[in-house]
């Protein structure tokens, strides 16, 4: 079989087919205004006529791993009882970038927050900015440092009128990152499916009008752990169905559409390579590296670039990773549309590592606690981590 190539990999639908594509239809159906174009199959009339709208994502729910839950009988109180489209997330597939996607309405050339651990060669580190910790857990800045100034994300989420709350799991609501995000006129943390439920019933039970975005990551961590295809994380789904069959019904009578998705799908990578451990390797780069599993950003030193590329030819490299330059990842509009973020330049890698699949990373930093990779990926390029599916709820 020919090596895969760049070229061979799937592509993320920024046309009309993807997740920007919804915020769109969201941002423009609740009053606002976008650059993007609207999702094909739900324009922004549809959502206009509601008084309310929910928005759920349940994190690392890809579309072919909900097809094969509900072909095996699955799934019979919500997910088998209502239809889906398929929709595109974004690249990177990863919470990083698809959160602050489904939080601002911009796309990750916008964004550019381009993986869960990113850099911010600025600031002299790689960092994982959700949580806000540099990669040995410690605050990535002190706590008058301006983050909002500082990220500087474009959001036409914010220019929904009225009442936007976030409805999201533990200390996520009041996390530095969100809080960044200052849009959020109402925060609302809870800890269980029915915590989640009640949230979103007091949401739609509200005679105000509003969009409220919520949350739930748990499915993700079992994914990560157990692999997509593993009984915990099919378990955790029939809950959720559950949990949504009984959301259903404490919205009926409330005039809010329900809307449901995911930011990302998984991969099973059963095939894992630490790049610490390639021979080399780390003596190319000016920095740690960056990004996610399956979609690895490496900042090259300048005399050390042929070097580099000879690693990337050679095994155990060539056998786990097709090597793209970042100016070749940049033209191709994986990142999407729209005006580039001031600091894109800075953070896409001088070349961009791609996990063939199967295959992903990990890019431990000096000195850290011997790590194993997890049975469950995302963040590259595959139909397994691009497509996620849609619901659309009518009241």
């Amino acid at each position: 079989m020919p090596p895969l190539k760049f070229a061979d990999l799937p592509r993320p639908d920024y046309d009309g087919g993807g997740l920007l594509n919804l915020m769109a239809s969201i941002i423009i159906g609740r009053g606002g205004r976008s650059p993007h174009r609207t999702l094909v199959g739900l324009p922004p009339e549809d959502i206009r006529r509601w008084p309310k709208l929910a928005l759920l994502v349940i994190d690392g729910l890809g579309a072919d791993q909900l097809n094969r839950f509900v072909t095996r009988g699955k799934g019979p109180r919500f997910f088998a009882r209502h239809p889906w489209q398929v929709i595109s997330t974004v690249c990177p597939a990863t919470t990083a970038a698809a959160v602050t996607t489904l939080a601002t309405g911009s796309s990750p050339l916008e964004h550019a927050m381009l993986g869960w651990h990113q850099l911010f060669s600025d600031l002299g580190m790689v960092a994982t900015p959700l949580p806000f910790v540099t990669r040995t857990d410690t605050p990535l800045a002190p706590p008058d440092f301006p983050l909002e100034r500082y990220l500087g994300i474009p959001a036409p989420l914010a220019t929904i009128p009225g009442r936007r709350v976030l409805i999201s799991h533990g200390d996520i609501p009041i996390s530095r990152t969100s809080l960044a995000q200052p849009w959020w006129t109402q925060r609302h943390a809870f800890q269980t499916l029915g915590g989640l439920t009640r949230h979103l019933q007091a949401f739609a039970r509200s005679p105000v009008r509003g969009y409220a975005y919520a949350y739930w990551p748990t499915y993700d961590s079992l994914c990560h752990r157990y692999g997509p295809h593993g009984r915990p994380p099919a378990r955790h789904l029939a809950e959720i169905d559950a949990a949504l069959a009984r959301i259903e019904t404490a919205l009926a009578g409330t005039n809010t559409l329900l809307l449901i998705t995911a930011d990302h799908g998984f991969m099973h990578s059963p095939n894992h390579l630490n790049l610490a451990h390639v021979p080399g390797l780390y003596d190319t780069l000016t920095v740690l590296p960056s990004g996610d599993s399956r979609m690895v950003q490496c900042h090259v030193r300048p005399a050390q670039v042929q070097n580099f590329l000879n690693l990337t030819r050679t095994p155990p490299l060539s056998q786990h990773a097709i090597c793209v330059p970042g100016p070749t990842v940049l033209r191709s509009g994986l990142l999407g549309p729209g005006k580039p973020h001031p600091a894109l330049a800075q953070r896409l890698g001088d070349y961009v590592l791609f996990a063939v699949p199967g295959s992903a990373f990990l890019y431990p930093p000096a000195m850290a606690k011997q790590q194993r990779l997890k049975a469950g990926n995302h963040g590259g390029l595959s139909h397994d981590e691009l497509r996620i599916p849609l619901y659309t709820i009518h009241p």
